[in-house]
Protein backbone atom coordinates (compact mmCIF):
# COMPACT_ATOMS: atom_id res chain seq x y z
CA UNK A 1 0.00 0.00 0.00
CA UNK A 2 1.21 3.65 -0.46
CA UNK A 3 1.83 6.13 1.71
CA UNK A 4 -1.28 8.17 1.15
CA UNK A 5 -3.67 5.24 1.74
CA UNK A 6 -2.04 4.27 5.17
CA UNK A 7 -2.25 8.18 6.12
CA UNK A 8 -5.95 8.18 5.12
CA UNK A 9 -6.89 5.14 6.80
CA UNK A 10 -4.84 6.24 10.13
CA UNK A 11 -6.44 9.45 9.68
CA UNK A 12 -10.28 7.71 9.79
CA UNK A 13 -8.75 5.62 12.06
CA UNK A 14 -8.45 8.43 14.68
CA UNK A 15 -11.83 10.18 13.73
CA UNK A 16 -14.04 7.15 14.12
CA UNK A 17 -12.54 6.97 17.83
CA UNK A 18 -14.02 10.43 18.51
CA UNK A 19 -16.60 9.92 16.55
CA UNK A 20 -17.45 7.11 18.65
CA UNK A 21 -17.38 9.20 22.14
CA UNK A 22 -20.25 10.92 20.53
CA UNK A 23 -22.14 7.98 19.29
CA UNK A 24 -22.40 6.22 22.53
CA UNK A 25 -24.97 7.16 24.08
CA UNK A 26 -26.97 6.56 20.62
CA UNK A 27 -25.62 2.75 20.57
CA UNK A 28 -26.50 2.27 24.33
CA UNK A 29 -30.33 3.10 23.60
CA UNK A 30 -30.30 1.41 20.36
CA UNK A 31 -29.05 -2.14 22.69
CA UNK A 32 -31.31 -1.25 25.09
CA UNK A 33 -34.16 -1.51 22.77
CA UNK A 34 -32.83 -4.57 21.10
CA UNK A 35 -32.96 -6.72 24.37
CA UNK A 36 -36.40 -5.46 24.89
CA UNK A 37 -37.25 -5.71 21.15
CA UNK A 38 -35.93 -9.52 20.50
CA UNK A 39 -37.74 -10.52 24.02
CA UNK A 40 -40.70 -8.94 23.23
CA UNK A 41 -40.29 -6.90 26.30
CA UNK A 42 -39.56 -9.55 28.06
CA UNK A 43 -36.49 -7.75 29.68
CA UNK A 44 -37.41 -4.42 31.73
CA UNK A 45 -34.45 -2.65 32.69
CA UNK A 46 -34.69 -0.66 35.87
CA UNK A 47 -32.49 1.38 38.22
CA UNK A 48 -30.45 4.76 37.05
CA UNK A 49 -29.21 4.51 33.13
CA UNK A 50 -25.78 6.01 34.67
CA UNK A 51 -22.64 5.54 32.60
CA UNK A 52 -19.29 7.10 32.50
CA UNK A 53 -16.99 5.55 29.05
CA UNK A 54 -18.04 2.28 27.15
CA UNK A 55 -15.57 -0.48 26.82
CA UNK A 56 -12.49 0.39 25.09
CA UNK A 57 -13.29 -2.64 22.12
CA UNK A 58 -16.20 -0.01 20.94
CA UNK A 59 -14.00 2.71 20.57
CA UNK A 60 -11.63 0.52 19.12
CA UNK A 61 -14.15 -1.77 17.16
CA UNK A 62 -15.79 1.77 15.71
CA UNK A 63 -12.44 3.20 14.60
CA UNK A 64 -11.46 0.07 13.26
CA UNK A 65 -15.08 -0.40 11.47
CA UNK A 66 -14.68 3.51 10.21
CA UNK A 67 -11.42 3.18 8.99
CA UNK A 68 -11.63 -0.08 6.67
CA UNK A 69 -15.02 0.99 5.80
CA UNK A 70 -13.75 4.38 4.58
CA UNK A 71 -10.54 2.80 2.85
CA UNK A 72 -12.86 0.22 1.22
CA UNK A 73 -15.06 2.65 0.01
CA UNK A 74 -12.09 4.96 -1.57
CA UNK A 75 -10.86 2.60 -4.41
CA UNK A 76 -14.90 2.85 -5.61
CA UNK A 77 -17.08 5.37 -8.21
CA UNK A 78 -19.78 7.25 -5.65
CA UNK A 79 -22.45 5.20 -6.56
CA UNK A 80 -20.56 1.69 -5.74
CA UNK A 81 -19.39 3.48 -2.46
CA UNK A 82 -22.85 3.76 -1.65
CA UNK A 83 -23.33 0.11 -2.30
CA UNK A 84 -20.19 -0.94 -0.47
CA UNK A 85 -21.21 1.21 2.72
CA UNK A 86 -24.80 -0.17 2.85
CA UNK A 87 -23.43 -3.63 2.72
CA UNK A 88 -21.38 -3.66 6.13
CA UNK A 89 -23.72 -1.90 7.62
CA UNK A 90 -26.53 -4.18 7.33
CA UNK A 91 -23.89 -7.02 8.37
CA UNK A 92 -23.57 -4.86 11.72
CA UNK A 93 -27.06 -5.05 12.03
CA UNK A 94 -27.49 -8.99 11.64
CA UNK A 95 -24.42 -9.32 13.75
CA UNK A 96 -25.72 -6.96 16.60
CA UNK A 97 -29.31 -8.52 16.75
CA UNK A 98 -28.10 -12.12 16.37
CA UNK A 99 -26.02 -10.89 19.50
CA UNK A 100 -28.08 -9.43 21.42
CA UNK A 101 -31.11 -11.84 20.81
CA UNK A 102 -29.18 -14.76 21.73
CA UNK A 103 -28.15 -12.96 25.03
CA UNK A 104 -31.62 -11.59 26.05
CA UNK A 105 -33.38 -14.80 25.56
CA UNK A 106 -30.71 -16.99 27.84
CA UNK A 107 -30.95 -14.08 30.40
CA UNK A 108 -34.97 -15.02 29.90
CA UNK A 109 -33.84 -18.70 30.37
CA UNK A 110 -31.72 -18.58 33.36
CA UNK A 111 -34.44 -17.25 35.31
CA UNK A 112 -36.32 -19.41 37.61
CA UNK A 113 -38.16 -16.63 39.64
CA UNK A 114 -38.96 -14.33 37.22
CA UNK A 115 -42.80 -12.88 37.71
CA UNK A 116 -44.74 -13.20 34.08
CA UNK A 117 -42.12 -13.96 32.52
CA UNK A 118 -40.48 -10.66 32.48
CA UNK A 119 -36.66 -10.65 34.11
CA UNK A 120 -36.07 -7.23 35.63
CA UNK A 121 -31.89 -6.24 34.58
CA UNK A 122 -30.23 -3.26 36.20
CA UNK A 123 -28.98 -1.24 33.46
CA UNK A 124 -25.17 -2.05 34.49
CA UNK A 125 -26.00 -6.02 33.63
CA UNK A 126 -25.50 -5.73 30.16
CA UNK A 127 -21.60 -4.72 28.63
CA UNK A 128 -22.89 -1.98 26.07
CA UNK A 129 -19.78 -1.41 24.61
CA UNK A 130 -18.44 -4.82 24.53
CA UNK A 131 -21.73 -6.05 22.49
CA UNK A 132 -21.61 -3.23 19.90
CA UNK A 133 -17.31 -3.21 19.62
CA UNK A 134 -17.97 -7.27 18.99
CA UNK A 135 -20.46 -6.50 16.30
CA UNK A 136 -18.05 -4.16 13.99
CA UNK A 137 -14.87 -6.27 14.82
CA UNK A 138 -17.03 -8.97 13.16
CA UNK A 139 -18.59 -6.79 10.91
CA UNK A 140 -15.19 -5.40 9.65
CA UNK A 141 -14.06 -8.70 7.91
CA UNK A 142 -15.78 -9.31 5.08
CA UNK A 143 -14.74 -5.96 4.08
CA UNK A 144 -11.29 -6.73 5.11
CA UNK A 145 -11.77 -9.79 2.87
CA UNK A 146 -12.73 -7.54 -0.17
CA UNK A 147 -9.91 -5.77 0.27
CA UNK A 148 -7.04 -8.23 0.62
CA UNK A 149 -8.33 -9.51 -2.97
CA UNK A 150 -8.33 -6.72 -4.37
CA UNK A 151 -4.49 -6.13 -3.80
CA UNK A 152 -3.41 -9.69 -4.20
CA UNK A 153 -5.27 -9.29 -7.52
CA UNK A 154 -3.81 -6.17 -8.59
CA UNK A 155 -0.14 -7.17 -7.16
Amino acid sequence: MERKTIFVSFSFFIIGVILSFFLESTFRSLVLNIYQWTTNNGIQFHGKNLYLLSSPIFYLGFGLFFSVLTLNMYFHSTAKAAIKAITPLFIFMLILTGIIGLDANFKIMECTLCDEGIRYLRYSEVNHGLIVGISFILSTVPILIQIIKRVRSNA
